[in-house]
């Protein structure tokens, strides 16, 4: 009985269970962000290496 008592009043499985939850949360956040950012990005390079072309051509 004893245990069982010791079980429900561990906190340590809630805390690893946060941190997971917070992990989770960052790693949404920069999925988020990469597909918000990465069609800018990809137009960027774009307009970079038209330029250099049209400056390296004779």
């Amino acid at each position: 009985m004893r245990k069982m008592l010791n079980l429900l009043l561990d906190e340590e499985g809630a805390t690893a269970i946060e941190y997971g939850l917070i992990a989770a949360l960052i790693a949404a956040g920069i999925v988020g962000a990469t597909s918000a950012l990465g069609d800018q990005v990809v137009a960027t390079f774009s307009f970079i290496e038209g330029k250099m072309a049209e400056a390296t051509t004779p």
